[in-house]
C-alpha cells in the first residue's frame, strides 16, 4: 500500500515537472511571436518550432477525415491583382516575402467551412515555397507548395511579386545580384497572378496536418505533393530575393505536438479529380456511412478526444485522480482479506471439582509449564 501511494506521489511530482516546464516553452514562444516583425506570420513561426515524435502522428477519425475540400475562386487571375495586395516590408532581421489583402480574392472550404485568403507568401528559410494564408479560419490555415527551377512553361511569379512591391527598392537591390545577362530584365511588369498551376498541382494530392500544442491555436497545413515549376529567369529571381530578405532570427525552442495526417485533393480548375482521390474519396464515404449507421461515439473518437492537447491536462488530472483511489481503495479492500491476530492460548492453572452432597474438595492440576496451582 505505502508503495503504490509513493509511487501514485511520484507520477504527481512527474506530471507537475512536465507541466512546468511546458509552461517555460509556452513562455518563450509567446514572447518571441510577441516581437516578430511583418516578415514574420507567426503561425508559420510556430510550424516551423514543432518537434513531432514519430508516436505523435495519427491517422484521422474515420468519422472526422476531410470529406471536401477546396480553393474557391482560385483559378480566375482577374481576382489577383497587384494593387489589391501590400508587401509586409521586414525589418533587418529579414524575413518571408508576405503580402497581405483584404479583398477576399479567394477562399479555402473544408467540409463545407470557407474562410478568406488573407495573404500570400514566398518563404525565404531553406528550399523557396509559395504559401497561401488564411488566417481568418476558425485554426490558421495555410496551403503551401514547393517552387523547382523549369525551363518551360510554369508560374509567373516574381514579375507580380515585384510589382506588388513596386514602392521598394527590393527587386533593384535583388536584381543587383543577378548576371550580367539578366542585368536589363524589367520585374514589376506582371498585373495579375494566374494560380492555375497550383491548382493542378493541388489536385493530385496534399498532406494535411492537423498540428495540436498546448501553447498556440490549433493549426491546419496543407502542403501539396507536386512541386510548381517556375521559369528559370524567374527562379534566379526568386533566389537572388531570398538572398536579400534572408531572416537572421531562428527559433530556440521546440513545441511538443501531436498531428493527425491524410491526404487530400482539391479539385482543378474544371471540377475534377484524379482517378485514385475519386475511389480513395468514394471508399471512405462507404465505411463513414457504414460506421455513422452502427455508432454515434466510437474508441477512435474517444482516444482522439484524449489525444487533444486542450483535453491532455484534464485527461491527466482526471486519471492521476482515480489512480490515486484505486491505490487507496485497494490498501482498504487487503484488510478485509487478511487473518485477524491470533489469541494468545489461554493456560490452566487451576480445577476446582465441588459436590453438593459432600464437603468441597479442591484439586490441583499442574501444566507442563510449571504453574503451581
Amino acid at each position: 500500500c505505502g508503495r503504490s501511494l509513493a509511487r501514485a506521489a511520484a507520477v504527481g511530482l512527474l506530471l507537475g515537472a512536465k507541466v512546468a516546464a511546458g509552461d517555460s516553452t509556452c513562455e518563450q514562444v509567446n514572447a518571441m511571436v510577441g516581437r516578430l516583425n511583418p516578415g514574420f506570420w507567426a503561425p508559420s513561426y510556430v510550424f516551423r518550432s514543432l518537434d513531432v515524435r514519430p508516436g505523435a502522428i495519427h491517422p484521422p477519425n474515420l468519422t472526422r477525415a476531410t470529406r471536401d475540400a477546396e480553393l474557391v475562386g482560385a483559378c480566375d487571375a482577374s481576382r489577383f491583382r497587384a494593387d489589391s495586395f501590400v508587401w509586409q516590408k521586414p525589418t533587418s532581421d529579414g524575413g518571408d516575402w508576405i503580402a497581405t489583402t483584404t479583398q477576399n480574392p479567394m477562399q479555402i472550404s473544408i467540409n463545407g467551412v470557407p474562410c478568406p485568403l488573407t495573404g500570400i507568401a514566398v518563404t525565404t528559410l531553406g528550399w523557396p515555397s509559395l504559401r497561401l494564408q488564411f488566417s481568418d479560419c476558425p485554426r490558421k490555415t495555410a496551403v503551401e507548395v514547393p517552387l523547382v527551377n523549369v525551363t518551360t512553361g510554369g508560374l509567373k511569379l516574381v514579375h507580380w511579386m515585384c510589382k506588388v512591391a513596386y514602392d521598394s527598392q527590393l527587386c533593384q537591390e535583388a536584381a543587383n545580384k543577378l548576371p550580367k545577362a539578366q542585368a536589363s530584365t524589367v520585374w514589376p511588369t506582371q498585373e495579375f497572378l494566374d494560380l492555375s498551376p497550383l491548382i493542378a498541382a493541388a489536385s493530385k494530392g496534399a498532406a494535411r496536418m492537423q498540428v495540436y500544442d498546448n501553447c498556440y491555436e490549433s493549426l491546419d497545413w496543407f502542403v501539396i505533393n507536386t512541386p510548381v515549376g517556375i521559369p528559370f529567369e524567374e527562379f534566379q529571381m526568386l533566389l537572388a530575393l531570398n538572398t536579400v530578405l534572408a531572416p537572421t532570427v531562428f527559433s530556440q525552442v521546440q513545441l511538443q505536438a501531436s498531428l493527425v495526417v491524410e491526404t487530400v485533393c482539391f479539385p482543378d480548375c474544371v471540377g475534377r479529380l484524379p482517378d485514385e482521390c475519386t475511389k480513395k474519396v468514394s471508399a471512405a464515404a462507404a465505411q463513414l456511412a457504414g460506421a455513422s449507421a452502427h455508432e454515434d461515439e466510437t474508441w477512435d473518437d474517444f482516444v482522439e478526444k484524449v489525444q487533444d492537447p486542450s483535453v491532455q491536462p484534464w485527461s491527466l488530472a482526471i486519471f492521476g485522480l482515480c489512480f490515486l483511489a484505486g491505490s487507496v481503495g485497494a490498501c482498504r479492500c487487503m484488510n478485509c482479506f487478511t487473518d485477524p491476530p491470533k489469541k494468545p492460548e489461554r493456560r490452566i492453572k487451576q480445577v476446582a471439582v465441588v459436590y453438593h452432597d459432600v464437603p468441597e474438595v479442591s484439586q490441583s492440576f499442574f501444566s507442563s509449564m510449571g504453574f503451581a496451582g
